[in-house]
């Protein structure tokens, strides 16, 4: 028990990163750039760069062992402790003046570019851990407490994105100062050195042998997993249709309430709040109901509330209205992030978590610079609003292909076995 609550404040750690750079750091952008194109692009906690580092760096950490430190906190502690480093420091390195040949540039893009350096790289780290962080769960959790232990992590999440929102509604509400990137850098890092600290992964020899199986028909076999967990495939297609509807909303969704429903800049960070609340009070519950009903059917269920929700934010003219939009699209969040990694453990074995998690946020990677350019096209033409429609599009179709995601017997058995 003690460890899983270690593990717990790394989840709160990501959710104060991923708060801040979903509904805090857009509104600093706007005082660089109009361009909601940018602006959306640069606030995705997923980037493109992740499509590459989170498989990469998902395969490294099945591969090595360090001591103490196991094959998943190396990664978790270095990635994080780096993040941290660079978003303290992104206001200073945004003031940076940029080299001769530079200074030719338009002062707008002068003062963007040093911005765009630092967001790239605390990105960049971040996406070095995340997802590590999300296989570890699957290490130190058997399958019949998958469920459980992942709401809690999703439950934790949210509790950081809300820490986050209203920490910058009482002490930046009219404006984003220094004092955020540093709030933010602080609590994250914080919380990656108590998981690091507290956790004690399994030893590799509990799926040594399972991965040398695996292994012994060299290349050919190795191959041949791509063809064996199919419906692992099918579920990173799942998401990317999936996170690509989400990822063109929620960098503009602060913007949004300021915009169109009138709400002010501390507003526009608190009101998203509501959505991390009620998709925080659904977190358990979509855990009961996963290992009750089935884990794919739930997960379709959440999809189908979301989509309602965007319909819903594309006609809606009030803050109090947006409100009740934010609380319905919490309940369908809860559903696809709680029951998202407990989903693809049912779809490949232990062994090869690490490699399916990087894959599966590879999708998400993938999918949010391009809905972010697609988001962003859309509102300098048409306004924010516009999301919302590409939004309900792109879920429709994550909705329409969950029912390719099957599982393999050979996992089937695996998981009976653990």
């Amino acid at each position: 028990m003690q460890q899983r609550l270690a593990y717990l404040a790394c989840s709160f750690g990501i959710g104060v990163f991923s708060g801040f750079n979903t509904f805090t750091l857009p509104l600093w952008l706007a005082s660089f750039t109009t361009s909601y194109l940018l602006i959306g692009l640069l606030g995705n906690t997923r980037s493109l760069e992740g499509a590459l580092v989170s498989p990469l760096f998902g395969v490294w950490s099945d591969r090595v062992w360090l001591g103490w430190l196991g094959r998943r906190r190396p990664f978790i502690l270095v990635g994080g402790l780096l993040s941290a480093a660079i978003l303290a420091l992104t206001p200073a390195i945004s003031r940076l003046p940029l080299p001769g040949p530079l200074t030719a540039l338009p002062p707008e893009t002068q003062r963007l570019v040093p911005a765009v350096v630092a967001i790239f790289l605390f990105t960049f780290t971040f996406n070095t851990m995340d997802d590590i962080h999300k296989a570890l769960l699957v290490d130190v959790t058997g399958p019949a407490e998958r469920n459980a232990w992942s709401a809690w992590s999703v439950v934790t999440v949210m509790i950081g994105y809300v820490a986050l929102l209203l920490l910058g509604f009482v002490l930046w509400p009219a404006s984003v100062t220094d004092l955020a990137f540093f709030a933010a850098a602080a609590l994250m890092a914080a919380s990656v050195l108590v998981t690091v600290a507290g956790v004690r992964e399994p030893p590799p020899a509990q799926w040594a042998a399972a991965h040398d199986e695996d292994q012994a028909g060299g290349l050919w076999a190795r191959l041949t997993l791509l063809a064996r967990y199919r419906g692992a495939l099918a579920f990173c297609l799942v998401s990317f249709a999936y996170w690509s509807g989400v990822n063109a909303v929620l960098p503009l969704v602060s913007i949004y309430t300021r915009d169109i429903l009138g709400a002010t800049v501390g507003e526009a960070q608190l009101l998203p709040a509501l959505l991390l609340v009620s998709t925080t009070a659904f977190a358990l519950p979509m855990a009961w109901l996963g290992q009750r009903f089935g884990r794919r059917r739930v997960l379709a269920a959440g999809y189908a509330i979301v989509t309602v929700a965007a319909l819903g934010a594309l006609v809606i003219t009030t803050k109090e209205q947006g409100a009740a939009v934010f609380l319905l699209a919490g309940v369908g969040n809860a559903a696809s992030n709680v029951l998202a990694i407990p989903l693809l453990a049912e779809l490949v074995p232990r062994q090869y978590i690490g490699a399916a998690s990087g894959v599966l946020a590879a999708s998400g990677s993938l999918a949010a610079p391009l809905a972010s350019l697609a988001a962003g096209a859309l509102s300098d033409a048409f306004g924010p609003r516009a999301i919302f429609a590409l939004m309900a599009a792109l879920v429709v179709v994550a909705l329409a292909l969950l029912p390719t995601v099957r599982q393999p017997a050979a996992v089937v058995l695996d998981a009976q076995s653990a």
